[in-house]
């Protein structure tokens, strides 16, 4: 049995863990932990933020064993009561570990084999997402350029010293989905953060790409879409004015990007979207205008929109 082991967060932002592969252990020690394991009841993979704050710790464990893998993400308020003496064991034996590392596949991954590369089909990460957790533990700063390409060929970088805090997702929505940091959509939230922050095109144009890169890191359509309609009905927003301004002392018009972003949904809210877009067989394209009952979200005006269209198959591109 070999066990990974990865403790983040916290207020000191520190990451701790370890590597261990069972057989190597002394034959009690061997089956003290073993033993840990099976009472952990971890079965496949889990993953599942609390939602009470950034500053709690965050653990990841995957164990494999068997010819088969198994996952738990999740942080001091969501840990299982079963898994929790695992995890005391497991801190006991982890180590300071290096700034968290990720690396994502440099060509995305395929929505169904045999259907075209990944990178005509929804882009592809460039380099390894690198980054320092700051002294706080609520944002990390990239120390290494990271980019996606998507599907038009849309370069998005994420350029070194970037700082990303998850902030352009909704929190309500982090214990549905996990957290920024973790999970098959941390990726595509580093390149989301960084064009949230520089606003240099639109917010439509930015979110929808958030849904492509949210494909291209392996996350399924449905929580997919789910994701998308968030930061679309309730992530930043912002519109852009041509302002006078001073440059060198010589009067000069500057476009300036105007924050209009609306209010953040509840936890009500949040629950209400998962379960429709889990429920209904919505079409990304049908997002921007679909209104979903209990989640808040209206026409301008106040007026309601139609509640979407409904995907027919081989309809929708994003149907993998």
């Amino acid at each position: 049995m070999r066990i990974s082991f990865t403790q983040s967060g916290g207020f000191a932002g520190l990451v701790r863990g370890c590597r261990i592969d069972t057989t190597t252990l002394p034959p009690d020690d061997r089956r003290t932990l073993e033993s840990l394991v099976e009472s952990s009841r971890i079965s496949g993979e889990h993953e599942a933020l609390s939602g009470m704050g950034r500053d709690l710790r965050q653990y990841e464990i995957v164990i494999e064993h068997g010819g088969g893998a198994m996952r738990l993400c999740c942080d001091e308020g969501s840990l299982p009561e079963s898994a929790r003496p695992l995890v005391a064991d497991l801190m006991e034996r982890s180590s300071p570990q290096a700034p968290h590392r990720q690396t994502v596949p440099r060509e995305g991954v395929l929505g169904a084999p045999g259907r075209g590369d990944a990178s005509a089909r929804w882009g592809r990460f460039e380099g390894e997402v690198v980054a320092r957790w700051s002294d706080g533990g609520r944002e990390m700063t990239l120390v290494a350029p990271f980019a996606y390409v998507d599907p038009q060929d849309v370069r998005w970088d994420a350029p070194t010293g970037s700082v990303v805090d998850g902030a352009s997702i909704p929190r309500a929505f982090w214990s549905l989905v996990g957290g920024p940091f973790t999970g098959l959509y941390r990726a595509a939230s580093v390149v989301h953060d960084v064009a949230c922050a520089t606003r240099e095109r639109g917010w439509q144009q930015v979110h929808r790409m958030f849904f492509d890169a949210c494909r291209c890191g392996g996350v399924g359509r449905i929580q997919a879409t789910g994701m998308y309609y968030a930061v679309y009905h309730f992530g930043p927003r912002w519109t852009f004015e041509m302002r006078a301004t001073i440059v060198a002392g010589r009067p000069e018009m500057a476009r300036v990007a105007v924050d209009e972003t609306p209010p953040q949904p509840t936890d009500a809210q949040a629950a209400a979207v998962m379960a429709y877009v889990e429920a209904h067989d919505v079409a990304v394209d049908a997002v921007p205008a679909l209104v979903i009952p209990g989640s808040g979200v209206g026409a301008p005006g106040g007026g309601e929109r139609g509640e979407g269209t409904a995907r027919r198959p081989g309809e929708d591109p994003a149907d993998a």
